[in-house]
């Protein structure tokens, strides 16, 4: 069955269409959409939980991702999808208190335009407690943070984001975690 979003504007403004996926993807309609990066601190350094995106996924198949997260279904609100997608994707069962809140970034990457509103959750536990109910996750491993930079750079192919996006996200934690 197709998943329907909410359409926005270019100003993230519900505009009280709503868009079938298939469609806000290869027409350029704008879309909200939920980014998690799970993250821990060892020795100082920030390490991210990256994991290779499934060989079926409509957008990058097959190439390694710094965040989880997914499209806020019609209806539905930023809460309520960053639980139900850490649940799908991790089996994790958080509170959003949970969570440290970042921006919104307005991603205009034509035809897929979308608001990405990012979350960051600290992740402590052992990954074995990790599970993988809905087949979008192949494999997970934690990079320091200089070794998926270098890796962007050198291997861009191998990513589904940008190395100046990830900088980015990664300035936003430092700066929430006043470092």
């Amino acid at each position: 069955m197709e998943e329907y979003f909410d359409e926005v504007d270019e100003n993230n403004q519900l505009t009280g269409m709503k868009v079938k996926r298939s469609e806000a993807h290869v027409s350029g309609r704008w879309h909200r959409v939920v980014h998690i990066y799970l993250f821990k601190k060892e020795d100082e350094e920030l390490y991210f939980l990256v994991h290779l995106r499934s060989k079926r996924k409509d957008l990058n198949p097959n190439r390694w991702d710094t965040r989880f997260g997914g499209h806020l279904k019609q209806g539905k609100g930023e809460g309520e999808t960053v639980i139900g997608e850490l649940n799908e994707e991790l089996g994790l069962n958080i509170d959003l208190k949970d969570l440290i809140k970042g921006r919104t970034y307005k991603k205009n990457n034509f035809p897929n335009c979308e608001f990405a509103s990012v979350f960051f959750l600290e992740f402590v536990d052992d990954l074995s407690k990790l599970t993988f109910k809905d087949g979008e996750v192949q494999e997970i491993k934690w990079m320091k943070h200089s070794d998926i930079v270098e890796s962007m750079e050198n291997e861009k192919d191998i990513w589904a984001a940008g190395k100046n996006g990830f900088l980015e996200i990664l300035d936003d934690l430092k700066g929430l975690l006043g470092k």
